[in-house]
């Protein structure tokens, strides 16, 4: 740990030692320890700016506040959404319908008891199917 590394630490996360990084906590503990001037001055300036954002509350936004800024929105904006939406809408229906339409194809051929066209004695027609000739062989 050096100094300007404990600088930093206690400057991005305060005087108090447990928001520090885990993981650099116990080296920060130590070095505090061997330079206790200068690490009580570094966290004594830290400690009064951790105090003074302690101390600083903001009232919650009340009704007419949020009502004055709902207003003040761009209508172009919502509109945008509502177009963003139905396009999304669109899209996915388009989708569930393909789904649909391939799961009832793929039913009705299960469901069928025909064979299915290009049977080669008695075994399914496929890209294998022929004499070995024809394989090139």
């Amino acid at each position: 740990m050096t100094p300007e590394r404990f600088q930093t630490l206690v400057e991005t996360y305060g005087a108090d030692e447990r928001h520090w990084p885990r993981d650099e906590r116990v080296d920060a503990q130590r070095w505090a320890a061997r330079h206790r001037a200068a690490a009580d001055e570094m966290l004594a300036a830290a400690a009064s700016l951790d105090d003074l954002l302690a101390a600083h509350r903001v009232a919650p936004p009340d009704s007419a506040l949020m009502r004055r800024i709902v207003a003040g929105a761009p209508k172009r904006m919502l509109i945008e959404r509502a177009q963003i939406w139905w396009s999304s809408a669109i899209f996915a229906g388009a989708g569930v319908a393909g789904a649909l339409a391939g799961a009832l194809i793929v039913s009705f051929f299960l469901v069928s008891n025909e064979p299915a066209a290009g049977h080669y004695g008695g075994e399914p027609l496929t890209s294998f199917s022929g004499s070995v000739q024809q394989w090139g062989g």
